[in-house]
């Protein structure tokens, strides 16, 4: 049954993303290009309306014969945010009057009682305050509904992240005892609503890389597949949830490697603008696929590596700390010393991986 909405999405997502594509073009609704533009041939940014009509219909499909539930805050919290993606795509909202918008949208965001009220051990840190859980929470939204929206530079490359981390997220939530994944909504409402994401996402990798008739997810894609992102996240955070990896490796880590390219780009860029004295809002072509695309490689090839380079540090990390937990070296040394020693180890393959692939002078 659960394969019903990835094919629903799937099905549902192809025949949209045509259909809009389409209607934007007849009535000329083309992505501006300039000098930060990677691409030449007219597009439409129509990716996001698709999957946020895919998402819709999939729901009204399951909420009336399959008895999916959903939060009535974090519905209107995706909606809203979405609203905002469209209107920036029309008219290209003051970065200063989106952000205000999204700090609305986070707070409501919160009232779904679904938010990080827990640091699992990072820092030595676990039950942390209300106060302290709103702020936290509130800032983990901006930050990665932001950084999905700033990786969208390139074909596919946020669309592919996505897919990564909604794939991973259903094989952690399938195999998760349901009673200890049901808070606010239960898991096989959560599975359903990441397996039509896969299935839309999927159906709009196909239309993102096509040479004509070109589709683009556009702010409204980015910033709505960002929100639910960080509900899923918020989701596998919050102390009254359990995931079937928590045995394995530290909670707050992995959520951190799902969306680890976004995050590590997003900071990068941030430090480098605000070291030239540029606002970190404006923005250029210092991210990390920009460095690929001027290297030579076409924007299937950056992409695809990648995404590739960020499930390697994914499976890195949690091979890392699947050993050192097995190994035991909390209860040889301090507490606490089985995260430091995971975390020091993945920056330095990361560190690695970026020397190796974004600094190496040869060109593809």
């Amino acid at each position: 049954m659960l394969l019903f909405y990835s094919i629903l999405g799937l099905i549902t997502s192809l025949f949209l993303n045509g259909y809009l594509n389409e209607f934007f073009r007849r009535r000329r609704l083309f992505d501006p290009v300039n000098t930060r533009s990677s691409h030449k041939n007219r597009a439409t940014r129509s990716g996001g309306a698709a999957i946020f009509l895919t998402l819709c219909f999939c729901y009204g499909i399951g909420r009336a014969f399959l008895d999916l539930d959903i939060n009535l805050f974090s519905l209107i919290a995706c909606c809203f945010v979405a609203i905002i993606g469209f209107f920036d795509d029309l008219f290209e909202i003051y970065y200063v009057e989106k952000f205000a918008l999204q700090v609305f949208a986070g707070i409501i965001l919160i009232q779904s009682d679904v938010y990080i009220n827990n640091f699992h051990g990072v820092l030595g840190i676990y039950e942390i305050s209300e106060l302290n859980s709103y702020i936290i929470s509130l800032f983990v939204f901006l930050v990665i509904t932001n950084s999905l929206n700033l990786i969208d530079g390139i074909d596919g490359l946020a669309g592919l992240i996505s897919l990564k981390f909604f794939i991973v997220i259903s094989v952690i939530i399938y195999f998760t005892d349901p009673d200890s994944y049901s808070f606010q909504v239960s898991k096989q409402s959560m599975l359903a609503y990441s397996l039509t994401l896969i299935g839309a996402l999927l159906a709009f990798l196909i239309f993102n890389f096509r040479s004509d008739k070109k589709v683009f997810l556009g702010d409204f894609g980015s910033l709505l597949i960002g929100s639910v992102i960080t509900y899923f996240i918020f989701s596998a955070l919050h102390s009254e949830n359990q995931l079937i990896t928590d045995n394995w490796i530290n909670r707050s880590l992995i959520c951190v490697l799902l969306l680890i390219y976004p995050l590590t780009d997003t900071l990068r860029v941030y430090l480098l603008r605000a070291k030239s004295g540029n606002s970190p809002f404006l923005p250029d072509r210092r991210h990390l696929h920009h460095k690929l695309i001027d290297k030579g490689y076409s924007h299937v090839k950056a992409s695809i590596l990648i995404s590739l380079l960020s499930i390697s540090v994914l499976v890195f990390g949690f091979g890392v700390s699947f050993f050192i937990w097995e190994i035991g070296l909390s209860s040889i040394l301090f507490e606490g010393v089985n995260l430091i020693t995971t975390i020091s180890i993945i920056l330095i393959y990361m560190i690695f991986l970026y020397y190796k692939f974004f600094e190496s002078k040869v060109s593809k």
